[in-house]
């Protein structure tokens, strides 16, 4: 075996290791794409059935054999219909590639949104903060009021009083500026198994995360803590300088250390 392998290395062409490389490339994107995810654990099940397929061929299963060349005769189908968020997300992605990832307006937008989830977490005032990324948010967007305003910790605590009439929906921010308030997020199903462990914001922000690369802070007014939510995994935030480090760390920044090694307490940040 080890000489047949290098053997067919001996003859390989440039084209084929660039194609290897390719198909390495294409396979690890897809791996990080549904990692985490629901998709993840439907990923694994179709592996599973591959397996059955082959060893019931192995070993002339036919009855078992015969169900599933049958199932595997529509396999392309079933992965479009099982995928199509994932698919959707991916594609997205690929098609809207931007140049200019950072700008000193996205650097004060976290430092806002930084501040004004501290200050509500701390007078249990419920949030829910979006920024988006590379996969567009413009159908919640134009749901929603849209404001195209610079993003401010006032205003957000204005827009979050529950007195004010966009308070229960999302805050959108495209490009370090608030792009819309009062958006309707798509909901997390209720019986999916981590719904019931969650509120309604933390649902919607899951949801989201799932369905596209964005970034969703979520401030809970019952338990007075901030969270992080991303590729559909929640994370509690201990501090202003975790969130603001988390922040700018997922959209390619980092945040300016002092000798000491901490980060500055008005968040300067620098690119990366």
């Amino acid at each position: 075996m080890l000489n047949s392998i290098i053997d067919t290395v001996a003859v390989m062409r440039k084209e084929d290791y660039a194609d290897i490389i390719l198909v390495a490339v294409i396979i690890y994107n897809v791996i990080m794409l549904v990692r985490g995810t629901r998709s993840g654990q439907v990923l694994l099940g179709l592996a599973l059935l591959v397996l059955t397929y082959l060893l019931a061929g192995y070993f002339q299963l036919l009855t078992l054999s015969f169900l599933m060349s049958n199932l595997m005769t529509n396999i392309f189908t079933v992965l479009v219909i099982l995928f199509a968020v994932d698919i959707r997300r991916g594609l997205a992605r690929m098609g809207r590639f931007s140049f200019s990832k950072t700008s000193p307006v996205v650097f004060d937008a976290v430092n806002e949104v930084v501040r004004a989830a501290f200050f509500m977490a701390e007078n249990r005032i419920g949030a829910l903060i979006a920024f988006e990324r590379h996969v567009s948010l413009g159908e919640y967007i134009e749901a929603g009021a849209k404001l195209g305003s610079v993003v401010s910790d006032r205003l957000l605590l204005a827009i979050f009083n529950t007195h004010a009439p966009l308070h229960d929906g999302a805050v959108i921010i495209r490009e370090g500026r608030l792009a819309a308030a009062g958006c309707f997020l798509p909901l997390l199903p209720s019986e999916d198994n981590v719904a019931k462990f969650f509120g309604t914001r933390h649902r919607a922000a899951i949801g989201l995360s799932r369905e596209s690369d964005s970034l969703i802070v979520v401030v809970s007014e019952e338990r007075g803590l901030v969270s992080l939510v991303r590729n559909g995994e929640v994370e509690v935030m201990m501090g202003a300088a975790s969130l603001r480090d988390r922040l700018l760390s997922n959209m390619g920044m980092k945040v300016k250390k002092d000798k000491t090694g901490s980060s500055p307490a008005k968040g300067v940040v620098k690119k990366s």
